[in-house]
């Protein structure tokens, strides 16, 4: 994984070359000498990546070890430049200290330029040597077989679980079986990849409106008892549609089984650890002989669990675990030709283009490849989407293939034709290399490798970025993307924006089968996404064997001051603060339960509970550029988090932040501040004269009257109010600053105040797509405005000043998909409800969100 680090590198280039051109005048010959000659590594090294997997090569595990660390020595050198670059050239007239404290040594540009230059010096002999002992040791370089990526994949695939009908059949059966009414404990038992959760997944939404309450819960790793109940409990609210009544009872399980009284429900419980936790959920459900259901979901680890709820049911003679086992041959090819083909297409001859391409010897080759586990077919099928057929088909298939069997492999058309015998070098070749994989490896983790080597540089990081998010953790999609867009892993191209680039980067995952669609927003883009855990495992082990990510949880805290970018997660509310400092830091990623950190606070004194925790410890971390933290008890931030000045990202959802610094004018690189869930209401006027701003995500922060710069690059003003008693004052409204917004959601508007430069500013909005308003007057311009085309979504609460009879939403609203008027909206009239069911007819008028199929979904998103 040294690729990656190079990539990094050879991204700063073009930051450098945008900072101040003639700084590198007297470097620029050194410059040119390090980029090539990591762009000749970045053709190297991926074949030395195979090498390494395979663990039967010591020298090139040492060479792509070295190499790695010159690509993060080079990283570290031109991000230190381009530090004094941004120091020196966007203004810090008044701090003077800060100045000082990082020029120290640096006394004129001279010398910063004499500095920079024989650091890379440095770097260029370092690499020359490197080179020298590649050939004097004779680590080889073998062409990989051509299997570039295709741009053929353009349709989506079934979401069902192909191949395991009698599976399905016999799970819907134990779940409502009718002579069995008294509450039954199921388990679904199987390795890990075998298609578990796709199958209850698909079961549970068919039986959910059998039950008067079905819920899921994943069981995260180190969860209490309390923790498991207090899900099932604030799901069972909101599926019931009430309101607490239990204010008095602190006992989780007592409310649980009152809420739970006389109601049929099902739970499933993913991942449940113990006996004794599953005891302890047990007797905190009711048994009202209604037909209740509790399914589990275990991997064959946790057999003994399984076993133990079997012996709950009470019931002689009767089996509740259902081993789920893997597909056969025949199953293999179902669930292979569901996912790599389009929808069949009938040629002209008459023959179907699935069938054409998959023949019995093919359906061989991905059971031989995969070993019937659908997470390997399924990765597998991703891959293959991406290829050409049938040469790349071939290839792809052959590096993967275990055993020497090539000619076998390759004819996978049938027939004696001379052009399927034809087997290139470079394929001979990297046969070998996958073969002395496999031999080490099991079949899901040679084709999640395949899959991955096949993503591109920036992808690849992309990709490896997620490793950050816990275990079974739904991901928020725009704050995925906005993070690699910070990190500089997201290629520009002329005509589209980063985040439009970025979403189509997660789209491709999403194609590939190696993330899972979770949730879409109203529009139908991806909102959430997930990984499998299985997938996620691996994620990991590859960004720490790289040296891309470090994970850490409670268990695992000893972190090296080198590390790039650090994940610490604590799904059991404990926080264990940071004592050393971390120089090379480029992101710190923090996931804390919300609920368990302020539960195990409790049980603490008050003295702690009122410092909480910070993060003082990043303040040595210059380099930083995103800083995402969820859940943490932080009521304010470091005072010094201005001097971060490669910020790019700052995140900090935890509901007790109240202020931020006055510091935070300084972060001239910002581009997304996400304060959303907290409590911060002001920020400094400074603030907003960052110019990078590209999106501001709060949740009732206040908006001044004006502001001096134009934002030009923002696109995104969530959770604003006006300043109270303030008032709009025609063009010097801020909203007038802001002519490229695509998503406004702005609150407390007072018509008097703010209605007419409100109104102003929406018409000068023309990318505007996601637009949410509250008030005591909605201004008539929401539908009216010809500047508003491109609205998709559109929320409101208040008296809303309706367009008159004549109004036609076709026309003016083309591209409107979602209205969602609050329950505080005046009535709608008969006219404007008829040209919303014209507009939007899935949605009724709009009164009600429904939910979009996960099929349709993905198919909107290929089509567009």
């Amino acid at each position: 994984m040294a690729e990656t680090a190079i990539a990094a590198v050879l991204s700063k280039f073009g930051e450098l070359a945008v900072s101040e051109a003639k700084i590198l005048l007297e470097v620029g010959d050194n410059m040119t000498l390090l980029r090539d000659r990591l762009e000749w590594l970045q053709a190297f090294i991926r074949d030395a990546d195979r090498k390494r997997r395979a663990g039967t090569d010591q020298l090139t595990r040492v060479w792509v070890r070295q190499t790695r660390d010159v690509a993060f020595k080079a990283e570290d050198t031109l991000d230190e430049f381009i530090y004094q670059v941004d120091l020196k050239s966007q203004g810090y007239r008044c701090w003077k200290k800060v100045w000082r404290k990082y020029l120290t040594g640096f006394c004129t540009q001279i010398l910063s330029r004499h500095a920079l230059s024989a650091r890379i010096k440095s770097i260029n002999t370092r690499l020359a040597k490197i080179s020298e002992n590649q050939k004097e040791y004779n680590i080889g370089h073998t062409p990989l077989a051509p299997v570039t990526s295709s741009t053929t994949a353009t349709s989506a695939w079934p979401d069902d679980a192909v191949g395991f009908d009698g599976d399905a059949m016999k799970l819907r059966q134990l779940l409502l079986r009718e002579d069995h009414q008294r509450q039954m404990f199921i388990s679904i038992l199987g390795e890990s990849g075998v298609g578990k959760r796709t199958l209850v997944e698909m079961i549970f939404q068919e039986v959910d409106s059998m039950f008067d309450a079905a819920f899921w819960v994943v069981v995260p790793a180190d969860s209490t008892v309390d923790f498991v109940l207090e899900r099932i409990y604030k799901m069972g609210l909101e599926k019931l549609n009430v309101q607490p009544k239990e204010e008095g009872i602190n006992d989780i399980s007592e409310r649980v089984r009152r809420l739970l009284a006389g109601k049929r429900y099902l739970v499933v419980l993913c991942d449940i650890p113990s006996k004794t936790m599953l005891s302890c959920v047990r007797a905190s459900l009711p048994d009202d002989n209604n037909g209740s259901r509790v399914l589990l979901v275990l991997d064959t680890e946790y057999e003994e669990v399984a076993w133990h709820a079997n012996s709950m049911n009470n019931q002689e003679g009767f089996n509740g675990i259902h081993m789920l086992s893997r597909l056969d041959e025949k199953g293999s090819g179902q669930l292979f030709r569901s996912r790599a083909f389009r929808r069949e297409i009938v040629c002209n001859d008459g023959s179907k283009e699935d069938s054409m391409m998959m023949t019995n010897n093919m359906v061989k080759i991905v059971y031989d490849i995969t070993g019937g586990y659908p997470l390997a077919i399924v990765v597998l099928a991703g891959l293959l989407r991406f290829k050409e057929r049938p040469g790349q088909w071939e290839a792809v298939l052959q590096q993967l293939r275990p055993g020497p069997r090539m000619e076998e492999a390759l004819l996978v058309q049938g027939g004696d034709g001379e052009g399927n015998k034809q087997i290139t070098e470079e394929v001979v070749q990297s046969t070998s290399h996958a073969n002395l994989v496999s031999a080490r490896t099991t079949a899901i983790e040679r084709v999640f490798w395949a899959s991955f080597e096949d993503l591109p540089n920036d992808l690849k990081s992309c990709f490896l970025y997620i490793a950050a998010v816990p275990k079974n953790t739904v991901c928020p999609a725009n704050e995925t993307v906005l993070a690699w867009i910070a990190e500089g892993f997201i290629k520009p191209q002329k005509g589209k924006t980063m985040e439009e680039l970025g979403h189509n980067y997660l789209k491709e995952l999403v194609l590939r089968c190696l993330v899972q669609i979770h949730k879409t927003n109203a529009a139908g883009g991806i909102k959430k996404v997930r990984v499998h855990p299985r997938l996620h495992g691996f994620l990991q082990s590859e960004a720490h064997e790289a040296g891309f990510m470090e994970v850490h949880d409670m268990h695992h805290v000893f972190v090296p001051p080198s590390v790039r970018r650090l994940s610490f997660m604590s799904l059991g509310g404990r926080y264990i603060p940071f004592t050393n400092k971390f120089p090379k830091l480029r992101s710190f990623i923090c996931w804390v339960d919300k609920e368990q950190q302020h539960q195990s606070n409790d049980s603490q004194d008050t003295n702690s509970k009122k410092h909480g925790h910070d993060l003082k410890f990043l303040c040595g971390s210059k380099f930083l550029r995103v800083i995402l933290v969820h859940g943490l008890m932080i009521e304010k931030l470091p005072n010094k988090i201005g001097e971060m000045i490669h910020l790019r990202y700052l995140g900090v959802e935890c509901k007790d932040l109240k202020e931020l610094p006055s510091s935070i004018k300084r972060l001239l690189n910002l581009q997304t501040l996400n304060i959303q869930k907290t409590q911060v209401e002001m920020i400094d006027p400074g603030f907003w004269k960052i110019r990078t701003l590209r999106h501001v995500l709060a949740e009732k922060l206040t908006l001044p009257e004006t502001i001096e710069e134009e934002l030009g690059e923002l696109q995104t003003l969530s959770g604003v109010k006006p300043a109270q008693g303030g008032e709009w004052k025609g063009q010097k409204c801020a909203l007038h600053r802001m002519p490229n917004l695509r998503t406004l959601k702005l609150h407390g508007i007072a018509h008097e105040k703010h209605g007419p430069a409100l109104k102003s500013a929406l018409t000068k909005m023309h990318l505007l797509a996601d637009l949410s308003l509250q008030g005591d007057v909605i201004p008539s311009s929401v539908f009216t405005a010809p500047s508003l085309r491109f609205l998709q979504t559109v929320e409101l609460d208040g008296n809303v000043e309706w367009p008159e009879d004549g109004w036609d939403g076709s026309k003016v609203r083309p591209n409107l998909v979602y209205f969602n008027p609050r329950r505080n909206t005046n009535e709608m009239p008969q006219h404007i409800r008829e040209e919303f069911d014209k507009i939007i007819p899935k949605h009724k008028a709009g009164l009600h969100e429904i939910p979009i199929n996960t099929q349709e979904v993905q198919v909107i998103l290929v089509e567009d």
